[in-house]
C-alpha cells in the first residue's frame, strides 16, 4: 500500500512537471508571438527602433502644439523619402510663392553733379523706376580726400529711397549711384 503511494505520489510530480513544464513553453511561446503582432498597438518606445504595419496617428485636441521636438545637436526631424507632403513643405514665405522672392530686374540709377567750395558736405536721395526698391548705393569718382558718411535706405513718404552723404574736400565731380530692383516695397 505505501508502495502504491509512493507510485501515485509520483505520477501526480510527474504530471505537475509536465503541466508546469508545458504552460512555461505555452507562455514563452504566446509571449513571444504577442511581442512580434503587438507593435501596431504597443508603446512607442523611446531610444528604441519602433516598427509598426499601420499608420500611427497623433489626434491632439486643445490649445497648444500637437508635437514639440527639443533638439540639443544635429536635426530635429529625419525622413528617408524625398517625396512631397501637402501642409508640410514651404512653398509660400509671408504669404508669397518662391517666385516673388527673386526680382525680375536689377538695375543702376546714376546721376553726375559737380561741387566747388565752399561745400563742404551734401546728402543726395537717389530714386529707383515707380514700385522699385533701392537695396545699395553710394557716391562714385570722389576725390581722396572726400568721404562718404552715409550710405543707407530709408522710406521717404511712401517710397523707398537711397540716401547718400559725403563730406567734400575741394571740388569735385561725382556720381551718386542706387541699385535698384523689383522687388515689393520693403516697408510694407
Amino acid at each position: 500500500m505505501v508502495g502504491n503511494m509512493v507510485s501515485n505520489v509520483m505520477w501526480v510530480g510527474r504530471a505537475t512537471v509536465f503541466m508546469v513544464g508545458l504552460a512555461v513553453i505555452v507562455a514563452l511561446l504566446f509571449g513571444v508571438a504577442t511581442t512580434a503582432l503587438g507593435a501596431n498597438g504597443d508603446f512607442f518606445k523611446l531610444g528604441r527602433s519602433n516598427s509598426a504595419s499601420a499608420v500611427s496617428v497623433l489626434d491632439k485636441r486643445g490649445k497648444g502644439p500637437a508635437l514639440r521636438l527639443e533638439v540639443g545637436n544635429g536635426k530635429p526631424l529625419a525622413v528617408d523619402s524625398s517625396a512631397r507632403v501637402d501642409n508640410l513643405n514651404a512653398d509660400r514665405v509671408d504669404g508669397k510663392d518662391s517666385s516673388a522672392l527673386m526680382p525680375a530686374k536689377t538695375y543702376v540709377v546714376e546721376h553726375e553733379e559737380s561741387i566747388a567750395p565752399p561745400t563742404v558736405a551734401i546728402s543726395r536721395a537717389i530714386f529707383c523706376d515707380d514700385g522699385d526698391v533701392p537695396i545699395s548705393g553710394g557716391f562714385g569718382g570722389l576725390g581722396p580726400e572726400s568721404q562718404i558718411t552715409s550710405s543707407r535706405r530709408i522710406v521717404l513718404g511712401d517710397e523707398d529711397v537711397w540716401l547718400v552723404a559725403v563730406r567734400f574736400s575741394g571740388s569735385d565731380t561725382f556720381v551718386v549711384q542706387a541699385v535698384c530692383t523689383d522687388f515689393p516695397p520693403m516697408h510694407q
